[in-house]
């Protein structure tokens, strides 16, 4: 299934295949630690383990988009790489041909995944958008600390958690995409019962429920779920 999957990335993702992890921990050592071989022969991590997660994405992000000065404040999301840069490259086809692309990110989180993919793979300039200061500086601080990513992004505070685009676009900006990882949860015991199905089939169920790729309330639900959130936006 694994294999079946990477086949059908976008023929631009960098991330079909197994992780190299000799080669991500011969660049960012500090994810040898977390390293393992599985019952297959094969190395890989702990994917319950938030730390080995944020470890292998430094590592990622240093291979392929040249990012050294990386990291999120605890229990902020720290999302899969792969799947974030699938979706730049999938949205990337809705403006070949243009150029000065403007991207809004709504709900840019403490991780900034979307603009620094989109800033490095394609050059696009991004204005990012969250309810939450704190997620909303430290990925501010990414861009800053990293000078391939500078003057590329930013950053808005949307005061206002029932609004999107209200107060947070002037009257006549122009975007050529809206981008964004809604909540998709409909409410905390349906965001923690995910994960508890997650943890089991990955053979740990028995242990303290944690999520791998962490997260705030605001990252991961809403009243309503991820439909009612696409709604709000429409609207």
């Amino acid at each position: 299934m694994l294999t079946y999957l990477c086949r059908m990335l976008h023929e631009r993702n960098p991330h079909s295949g197994k992780y190299n992890f000799p080669a991500l921990c011969k660049l960012y050592p500090a994810l040898q630690p977390f390293v393992s071989v599985n019952a297959y022969g094969t190395q890989t991590i702990d994917f319950s383990d938030p730390e080995a997660v944020k470890a292998l994405n430094k590592g990622l992000l240093r291979m392929f988009y040249q990012i050294k000065e990386w990291d999120i404040p605890a229990g902020y999301l720290c999302p899969p790489i792969p799947g974030r840069a699938e979706y730049i490259h999938r949205v990337a086809e809705l403006v070949e041909g243009k150029s000065d692309i403007r991207v809004l990110d709504v709900g840019v989180g403490a991780n900034a995944i979307y603009p620094i993919i989109g800033i490095r793979e394609y050059g696009w300039n991004f204005v990012a958008s969250d309810i939450d200061k704190t997620a909303l500086e430290n990925a501010e601080k990414i861009i800053v600390d990293n000078p391939s990513l500078k003057d590329k992004a930013e950053f808005r505070w949307q005061s206002n958690a029932k609004h999107i685009f209200e107060g947070v676009l002037s009257p006549y900006e122009y975007f050529h995409l809206v981008i964004c990882n809604p909540p998709f949860h409909a409410s905390p015991e349906e965001a923690m019962s995910a994960t508890q199905r997650k943890r089991k089939n990955l053979g740990i169920a028995d242990k303290k429920p944690l999520r791998n790729f962490g997260g705030q309330s605001n990252e991961l639900w809403c009243e309503g779920g991820e439909e009612a959130f696409i709604h709000q936006m429409i609207a």
